[in-house]
């Protein structure tokens, strides 16, 4: 379960071009660019009052898999990711254990996530995304044995998931700069999949208005759409993660959609 967010929790979501520090009442955004220094945050971070008991580090600019527990073996972390993550030279590769699907999800951390952060905030534990969703989405999809489809819409990137019940069988990202986009990257999965309209349930994680567009032009192709809270539009519209506001205040956030 998703413990509700209080006054001593702070997320640091790290986009590819900002971090989204991410509080109980605001969130602040700090523009990221290669001059940016440890000494230049920290004043920022001292400047707005950020610095909290309970800090957790969110990546959402780098890639992942996931590899079932038994057989994993920590001696070949790299070498899972580098299937789909080839750039790993200038990165470290870290891990996090997702329970109770038994899962171990590995993932990359850009060298400067670290440095960044050197004078303002030590000990960052770091996370991906993908870790805090995987268990979420499993106990969603276990309640229906159909194939189950979940789709989050964030900015440049759409994640999919495909589940059977509570099994994955498939995660990965894909850009978008539009509905087409989005649809020409989703029917390619689906057609390997062998998966026809009206054959799966289908879910957007969350309901936004910036992203009205994509959810009509699904809606042409399959009929069968859910969406999981929140179904209102009132999540900030610019964040590059909408659902990611939402989802750290959900307190029972254990599969309920």
């Amino acid at each position: 379960m998703i413990k509700k967010i209080s006054s001593e929790d702070l997320s640091i979501l790290i986009f590819k071009d900002r971090i989204a520090f991410c509080t109980l009442d605001q969130t602040l955004y700090f523009k990221l660019e290669k001059k940016n220094n440890a000494d230049e945050l920290d004043s920022w971070i001292k400047y707005n009052n950020l610095i909290k008991k309970n800090n957790k580090c969110i990546l959402f600019d780098s890639k992942g898999v996931v590899v079932p527990n038994k057989l994993f073996d920590v001696s070949k972390k790299n070498l899972y990711l580098s299937l789909t993550d080839d750039e790993l030279d200038d990165k470290i590769v870290e891990t996090n254990i997702i329970d109770p699907d038994n899962q171990v999800f590995v993932f990359s951390k850009g060298k400067n996530v670290d440095k960044i952060f050197s004078n303002s905030i030590k000990d960052l534990e770091t996370t991906h995304f993908a870790s805090y969703l995987l268990p979420f989405l499993s106990k969603v999809s276990r309640r229906d044995l159909k194939k189950n489809i979940f789709i989050h819409l964030r900015e440049d990137y759409f994640d999919l998931f495909i589940y059977q019940s509570s099994l994955l069988l498939l995660f990965n990202s894909y850009p978008h700069d539009n509905e087409q986009d989005f649809l020409y990257y989703l029917f390619f999965v689906l057609e390997q999949f062998y998966l026809k309209p009206n054959q799966f349930q289908a879910y957007f994680l969350g309901k936004f208005e910036k992203y009205k567009k994509y959810y009509i032009a699904f809606e042409r192709f399959h009929k069968q759409t859910n969406f999981t809270q929140p179904k209102n539009p009132e999540i900030e519209f610019n964040h590059p993660a909408p659902f990611f506001n939402y989802f750290f205040d959900h307190e029972n956030n254990s599969g309920e959609i």
